[in-house]
């Protein structure tokens, strides 16, 4: 503009368009590079949500893996308990068992009389529960000097010798 007072020229009318239009295009290739980023943008999100999406589906498989866990767990939880339980059941019943062999064996063993010094069969010989009792009677007549009446009359509801050891 050459002058203030007077009208533009073409000259400065072409410059001023000129101006204008390299603003122009600036603009354009701002615009471009701007409708490249969006279509980036857009796919960028489309990625994000179908990630989100994987998440989340995964996100309530392990939720239901842990619930199912957890239940199991409290089931195993409540069998373990029920097996102590068991367990205690089972050991006092066994520590009342032991109690009742231990007083049978005593009672049993009541009227039991051992003599060791009855002299055994000799060789291999096959030694009958009569054969027994009656040394067992010859031992008492002999040994203790038991009248043979006595040692006859006595009742023996059971007459065994002990295999293994040597009896003198």
């Amino acid at each position: 503009m050459a002058d203030s007072s007077a009208e533009p020229t073409m000259r400065d009318v072409m410059v001023l368009l000129k101006s204008v239009s390299s603003r122009l295009q600036c603009l354009e290739t701002k615009m471009s590079v701007m409708d490249s980023i969006e279509k980036r943008m857009e796919s960028f999100e489309k990625e994000i949500k179908q990630l989100w999406v994987v998440h989340e589906e995964r996100a309530k498989k392990v939720e239901e893996r842990v619930s199912r866990l957890e239940d199991k767990v409290d089931g195993a939880d409540i069998h373990a308990a029920e097996l102590a339980e068991r367990v205690q059941e089972l050991v006092k019943e066994r520590d009342t068992l032991r109690e009742d062999v231990s007083y049978i064996q005593s009672q049993s063993m009541r009227n039991n009389l051992v003599f060791t010094t009855i002299p055994e069969a000799n060789g291999n010989v096959f030694e009958t529960p009569k054969m027994t009792e009656d040394k067992l009677r010859q031992h008492l007549v002999s040994a203790f000097k038991l009248s043979q009446e006595v040692a006859t009359s006595n009742k023996f509801e059971r007459v065994h010798q002990s295999q293994g050891s040597p009896i003198h």
